[in-house]
Formats: structure tokens, C-alpha cells, sequence
């Protein structure tokens, strides 16, 4: 019965992407142009693709040359929206549902030659001179086709919509590359596709404020607690480093966790005698005050470590000049 539901509300889901999309393609003049160049930067699945490391890589490029730079994002997961306005504080950063109106406020108040639409793929109203969409190398298109039987949030053959696209974790999904490739060209035979890493390159422990080489966990025995798209991956990461997990925690995406959770995490690892506690960036700002927490005897009985990575695609030249010309 489950089942059966399931695959009616995917056919009803597909129904309405279809229609909405055909409804703006139907009417032109409906689709707006701002004076930038905007580029859309989404996925197709609902998660864990690593689109917002993504964003902040080319903000960072493009603000770097030279270029006025913003961003654009719906907000949903606030501490999407920390996480940028940390790593990129000299880039407008803004947040709304209604994108042609943040469009125009980048170009109006900050005078921005480039917009990154953070998960802009879905969005139609707002014309677009680039379309990059994220694939996730080591699941790329999910469980069981469109959503709520997977976690497709249109079908395949839309991907034709793309130009550019970038398979991620692509060291840790290695052994998919070939047929994810195949897949796309079959669906965009000129599309231009890259390859990515989330590159590891620190700890921090914030409630020390101090740097730690990823060389220091080798051989530790470690705990993780996360709420991402993809945990699994953040864990493979921690594994190649050579330390071994004795316990994870799994949140749904965006999962702020509560105090009580984070008390019966940390009551756990005692048990299974784990010290060292290892989490996301993306986490750290949903957990921050836990982590910070002072007068706390279980708190300061472990050290808390914030894997810190780095967006790394495979020819970065190329990538950036496709984004950048016309």
C-alpha cells in the first residue's frame, strides 16, 4: 500500500514540476533578465551533493579577480547561509524566496557583474547565462526515481537544461565515474563535465581556538555526529585519515540538533570510551553553542574537531573560464 502511494504521489510530483517549468518556457517575456551574468549552481537530487562548498569555491575565484560578486539563497538551511557568510565575508550574501527580487538588489546595491544563484537549477523565472548542476559521484541519482520514492527533485532527461556538470566526491565514488558520465552524455551529448574532490586540509578546535593537522587523528579512535545530506561520505573522509569510528550520529539534513540529543551523544561515546568528537562545518553552526559550552564537566571531558575542507576541481582553469565567458 506504502508503495502504491508512494508512486502516485511521484507521478502527481512530476506532474506539477512539468507543468511549472512548461508554463514559464510557454510565456517568454515571463522570464526575467537582471544586467549580470547569472549562473545557477543546483542539483537534481535533494541533498548531499556538496553544491554550497561549490558556491563559496566560485565566489571566492571570481571575487579574488576582481569581479563584483553575490549570491543568492531561499535560506532554507541557515547554517548553509553562516557557513558562506563566514568563508566569503567580503561577498553579499542574499537570502529570499523571491530570486528576481534579490537579483535586482545585487545589481542595484552592489553594483554585481556575476550572481551565483545556491541552488538555483529548479528556478525558472529568473534567466540564467549558466546552468552548473552538482552530482554526488558516490550516489548520484539517489533510491527509487522521483520524489517521495527517491530523492530526484525532476526527472533525469531535464539534466539536458545543463551545461556544465560536476561530479563531486569523486575520489571517494571513483568506481562510478565512467557509467555517471555515460549516463549524461546519453542525456546531453555536448555536455562539459568535471570532476571534484572536498579536499581535507585541517581541524579546528574552536573551543581551544586552535588549528589541528589531520595527521594528529591517525589512529584515534573517534567519534561523529552530523546532519547532512551525505554522511556517509564525511565519514569515509575520517576513516582516510586513519582514524577509526567507534560511534556515528546521523541527523536528517539541516537537523538542528537539541541539547538532549547532544547530551545522549556525548553519554554514548563515554561508554564506548571515545574522546575525540568530529564534526562538519556545516554542523558546527548548529551546534556551536553546545561545543562552546563552559561549566560543563562532560563538555571539556572530550575534544571537539570541525573538519575544515577545500573545493578542489579538476582543471580549475578551464572550469573558471567556461563560467566567465559568454
Amino acid at each position: 500500500m506504502r508503495k502504491i502511494l508512494g508512486s502516485v504521489l511521484s507521478s502527481i510530483y512530476r506532474a506539477v514540476v512539468v507543468a511549472s517549468q512548461a508554463s514559464y518556457r510557454a510565456v517568454p517575456f515571463s522570464i526575467i533578465k537582471v544586467p549580470a551574468r547569472v549562473i545557477r549552481v543546483g542539483n537534481i537530487t535533494w541533498g548531499g551533493t556538496g553544491k554550497t562548498p561549490l558556491v563559496v569555491s566560485l565566489a571566492r575565484e571570481f571575487s579574488g579577480s576582481g569581479k563584483k560578486v553575490a549570491v543568492l539563497t531561499r535560506g532554507y538551511g541557515k547554517d548553509e547561509v553562516a557557513e558562506m557568510r563566514k568563508k566569503l565575508p567580503n561577498v553579499p550574501i542574499l537570502v529570499g524566496r523571491d530570486r528576481i527580487r534579490t537579483a535586482r538588489e545585487a545589481v542595484r546595491k552592489y553594483k554585481s557583474e556575476i550572481i551565483l544563484l545556491d541552488d538555483g537549477f529548479q528556478h525558472i523565472r529568473l534567466h540564467r547565462d549558466l546552468d552548473i548542476v552538482a552530482i554526488n559521484a558516490t550516489d548520484p541519482f539517489g533510491p527509487g526515481g522521483l520524489i517521495p520514492m527517491g530523492t530526484l527533485r525532476e526527472p533525469l532527461e531535464n539534466l539536458s537544461r545543463a551545461q556544465i556538470f560536476i561530479l563531486t566526491k569523486s575520489n571517494i565514488g571513483a568506481k562510478n565515474l565512467h557509467w555517471i558520465k555515460q549516463r549524461l552524455l546519453s542525456i546531453k551529448p555536448d555536455a562539459v563535465i568535471f570532476e571534484a574532490v572536498h579536499q581535507p586540509i585541517q581541524f579546528m578546535d574552536f573551543r581551544r581556538n586552535r588549528f589541528v593537522p589531520l595527521s594528529e587523528i591517525k589512529g584515534k579512535k573517534v567519534g561523529v555526529i552530523s546532519a547532512i545530506g551525505d554522511p556517509y561520505s564525511f565519514e569515509k573522509t575520517i576513516e582516510n585519515l586513519d582514524a577509526e569510528i567507534l560511534l556515528a550520529a546521523r541527523f536528517d539534513d539541516h537537523h538542528f540538533c537539541s541539547e538532549s540529543e547532544f547530551t545522549d551523544f556525548l553519554r554514548r561515546c563515554k561508554e564506548v570510551g571515545v574522546k575525540d568528537i568530529m564534526t562538519t562545518e556545516k554542523d558546527f553552526y548548529r551546534m556551536e553553542s553546545f561545543f562552546k559550552k563552559r561549566g560543563s564537566r562532560d563538555v571539556h571531558n572530550f575534544n571537539f574537531l570541525v573538519l575544515q575542507i577545500e573545493f578542489q576541481v579538476n582543471d580549475e582553469e578551464d572550469f573558471i573560464r567556461r563560467c566567465l565567458n559568454p
